[in-house]
């Protein structure tokens, strides 16, 4: 493969748009209602083939499916334990494959969303004040329970690779950094070579062609972006990658958790905003942690762009020139492994409390709608 459409090592991935996705993605939706009942709805999606080259995998996907085709995987058991006033199942296939899952139920009692964490290690409670009209969701997550031991040594082994791999990165960005600090007409040069893959084909053409200082520090910041993103490919012979190792570790919730409530929130801690006016949860993993220091310590940063556009397929080409355009920022002392890790491992830990109140009318009696608007014109 020639120089110029090399980028990034890790496009080989690209041929499939989940390269950067786990292989299997847990959400769960808590809608509150407002007579204050919830309609919980889990989304298992699984983006890998059972791949024949990685058998260990191949087994962990078939048994996922068959559980979720069966309705014998955990979350039919919660939802179960919830005890709903209704309940509805769906699936998506793709070329005969299944590929989407999800479960809806109505839970009517504070009781029955208690319960649908109760395999979890979150402790969860529900509170309705009638008379003051005001609902309150309290969770408290307690230590992560869901990886063995083995998966916790190969965690402490990850974290210390990983972080140096992290050190190693942000050094060879602030060289590139530093170079166009002095030659900032060759900015769209550098970042166009480094982007390659996910760069328009036209657009590559009419780059210009980076000098052999610029080369080497390409190529020295593209092999570390690989070793960061590392993190998110599973290896061969493995059924998780280190990244959802690091979810087993260290996340207590069953799955990334969002929700929505029927007005404003009164008061609210632990919680993040997320995108409509929802609440989320964030998630406990080794890449939201280096998602939430963006800017720490390089801006813009060039692996979590990179990542975030490779996941929106592989037929979606970068916006260069925003990239090119930001302001760019790099710490004066590039921080060691060690540091590095220590701001992982903290952006790891759960907040103490999520809790989140907002005003109920109990006697609303609005249509239910499995789906928010749904029937509307």
């Amino acid at each position: 493969m020639s120089w110029r459409r090399r980028g990034l090592a890790v496009v080989l991935c690209l041929t499939f748009t989940s390269c950067f996705e786990p292989p299997v993605r847990e959400d769960l939706l808590l809608r509150f209602l407002p007579n204050g009942a919830v309609v919980a709805t889990s989304r298992v999606e699984i983006f890998a083939d059972e791949d024949a080259k990685n058998p260990a995998l191949a087994r962990r996907l078939a048994e996922r499916r068959r559980e979720l085709l069966e309705g014998s995987d955990a979350w039919a058991s919660r939802f179960a334990a919830a005890r709903p006033g209704a309940e509805r199942f769906g699936w998506e296939k793709r070329l005969g494959t299944l590929a989407v899952a999800t479960r809806s139920a109505v839970i009517a009692e504070p009781e029955g969303l208690e319960a649908l964490f109760g395999d979890t290690a979150v402790a969860a409670a529900y509170r309705i004040d009638a008379e003051r009209g005001v609902a309150e969701l309290t969770l408290t997550p307690g230590p992560a329970a869901r990886a063995t031991r083995s998966q916790r040594e190969e965690m402490k082994r990850t974290l210390g690779t990983w972080s140096t791999a992290l050190a190693a990165y942000l050094q060879a960005g602030s060289d590139l950094y530093a170079h166009l600090e002095r030659r900032s007409d060759r900015a769209r040069t550098c970042f166009g070579r480094l982007f390659a893959e996910v760069l328009d084909e036209q657009e590559l053409k009419r780059l210009g062609e980076p000098t052999d200082e610029e080369k080497a520090l390409i190529e020295r910041l593209n092999e570390a972006m690989r070793h960061v993103t590392d993190v998110l490919v599973v290896p061969e012979r493995a059924e998780y990658s280190p990244d959802e190792v690091s979810h087993l570790v260290y996340d207590p919730f069953p799955a990334r958790l969002t929700v929505k409530l029927p007005g404003p929130a009164l008061e609210m801690e632990g919680f993040q905003p997320g995108q409509g006016g929802a609440l989320q949860v964030a998630g406990l993993g080794l890449w939201e942690a280096l998602r939430s220091l963006e800017g720490r310590w390089l801006s813009p940063d060039p692996v979590l762009f990179y990542v975030a556009s490779a996941r929106q397929g592989k037929d979606v080409k970068i916006d260069l020139d925003s990239f090119v355009q930001k302001p760019r920022r790099r710490v004066p002392e590039v921080p060691a492994a060690d540091e590095v890790r220590a701001a992982i491992e903290q952006r790891l830990k759960p907040a103490p409390l999520y809790r989140v109140s907002w005003q109920v009318r109990p006697d609303d009696e609005t249509p239910f709608r499995w789906e928010e608007g749904e029937g509307q014109p």
